[in-house]
């Protein structure tokens, strides 16, 4: 039987676009605008949580996340001045025999880092779904390896009920003690290709209109390209 459950934070509107991403017959351009909605919610309930807008923030995601979802985050968080730096990961993910169980990997393959990411006092990890945690826990490793969070925000509309537990168990407590998580719902089902139910639909890489997971690392988002032409523009 399908269990969700809602965060104290969503409002009707989060719910309703909830509801587009998991409709499978939403088509792309709704489904990533509902993405970028669920971002800019979820970026209001992080200034409330933050609270100080001279603070300094790390906004980290992947790829497919960057022109959606994180580009919602950084807009609801720069509308309260607060100052913002990105990290976008391109990960590839691997399904490896270890044993008697499959081991879910996510390398590195690409990377955009911007120069102010290493003077973050907060690390905001910014995900579509989170089921395993694989991608977030090879995405903030590197991360805390190169800089040093005193507060570590981990951000989605959609989390797996033992996604926290996972997650938390890869880290050394100095490091677990300091997550906090802002997400919107939590499904308890999960299908055996990982997908979460009803979740945010299916695969964000087809839902947000890409063929796969190598056509999604071909491709540069545009919020990327922005910030640094801005970035080349200032020096």
């Amino acid at each position: 039987m399908m269990s969700r459950q809602f965060s104290e934070d969503i409002s009707d509107a989060g719910k309703q676009y909830l509801a587009t991403l998991a409709d499978t017959t939403t088509e792309v351009s709704d489904y990533a605008n509902a993405l970028y909605k669920l971002g800019r919610e979820l970026g209001n309930v992080l200034c409330h949580k933050i609270g100080h807008p001279d603070e300094n923030i790390c906004v980290a995601c992947t790829v497919e996340d960057a022109d959606f979802l994180a580009k919602g985050v950084i807009e609801s968080l720069n509308a309260r001045y607060f100052q913002v730096s990105l990290a976008c990961f391109w990960n590839q993910r691997q399904q490896l025999p270890c044993a008697q169980q499959t081991l879910s990997i996510a390398p590195i393959i690409r990377k955009y880092r911007e120069p102010d990411v290493d003077n973050a006092r907060i690390l905001v990890i910014v995900k579509s779904v989170i089921s395993g945690a694989c991608v977030v826990k090879t995405n903030l490793t590197y991360l805390i390896q190169e800089m040093s969070p005193e507060v570590i925000f981990v951000v989605s509309p959609v989390i797996h009920s033992q996604a926290t537990e996972k997650l938390e168990k890869e880290f050394p407590k100095a490091i677990s003690e300091k997550f906090q998580y802002v997400y919107f719902a939590e499904d308890s089902e999960k299908l055996a290709n990982g997908d979460l139910v009803p979740g945010i639909g299916g695969s964000v890489y087809q839902r947000l209109g890409f063929k796969d997971q190598a056509d999604k690392n071909r491709f540069t988002p545009d919020l990327v390209r922005t910030r640094r032409e801005q970035l080349v523009s200032e020096v």
